[in-house]
């Protein structure tokens, strides 16, 4: 099977959920940590795009801290990548 790679990126209950595209279709892997979400990128790499849910922008109702919470992870996760 071959990964196409992190093209998803939606805030879930304090961590990401990332949608990784593959010859046989979609799976889903979830990050709690920035170690977590490394590991992913790591093993499955990261599309040309990504798309992100609107739930990265309201990332607080997702228990966050705040409304950025969950686009720091994310950045965080590419930088140390």
């Amino acid at each position: 099977m071959t990964n196409l790679g992190i093209n998803y990126v939606a805030a879930d209950e304090g961590g990401l959920v990332f949608g990784i595209g593959t010859e046989a279709g979609t799976i889903n892997r979830r990050a709690d940590t920035i170690v977590d979400g490394v590991e992913f990128v790591k093993k499955y790499g990261v599309a040309d795009a990504v798309y992100g849910s609107s739930s990265m922008d309201f990332a607080a109702e997702e228990g966050f801290a705040d409304d950025d919470g969950a686009m720091k992870m994310w950045n965080r996760i590419l930088e140390a990548s």
